[in-house]
């Protein structure tokens, strides 16, 4: 494996993008571990008023992906249930690594990259979520340092626990 780059992902590479997703879904041990974005959820990804989209690439082959969500309206659920109505969050989510690229600390670089555009755009607080039984997920979510928070049905579907970091 050559050196990964991390970098904003481009609207040149959206097929490489949805195929990265579908794999990394079809794989997934439990099938409720992910939310599935709607296709305006894929549409949306290149904006960043919306969310901010970095890659991981091993040469010119995308292996994982990590959004930063930026758009309040967006959150406003997550906002409302951890009382942070006075504050500006993000989240990290859509966050997925190809099956034969996990174990290499790739999301944690991302994130790092979310974390810092974080800090400089001014935002208070980040949030992640992850259903409760995907030990995986919440191992990473808490080694970046942020915090259980709560368990919640959000979207009036998905029950999720909900993890938090002061910037």
């Amino acid at each position: 494996m050559s050196d990964l780059v991390f970098k904003k992902i481009e609207k040149n590479d959206e097929k490489q993008l949805r195929k990265l997703i579908d794999k990394v879904l079809d794989n997934l041990e439990n099938p409720n571990f992910f939310i599935k974005f709607e296709e305006w959820e894929l549409e949306s990804m290149y904006d960043e008023s919306y969310a901010l989209l970095h890659g991981a690439y091993d040469g010119n082959k995308l292996v994982g992906m990590s959004q930063l969500y930026v758009k309040q309206d967006l959150l406003k659920e997550y906002i409302y249930i951890l009382g942070l109505n006075d504050y500006k969050v993000c989240e990290f989510g859509g966050n997925l690594v190809l099956p034969e690229y996990r174990g290499r600390r790739i999301m944690k670089n991302l994130v790092k990259v979310q974390i810092e555009l974080a800090k400089q755009m001014g935002f208070d607080y980040i949030i992640s979520m992850c259903h409760p039984d995907n030990i995986s997920s919440k191992k990473t979510i808490m080694n970046l340092g942020l915090e259980y928070a709560k368990t919640e049905t959000v979207n009036d579907t998905y029950l999720r626990d909900i993890f938090i970091m002061k910037l």
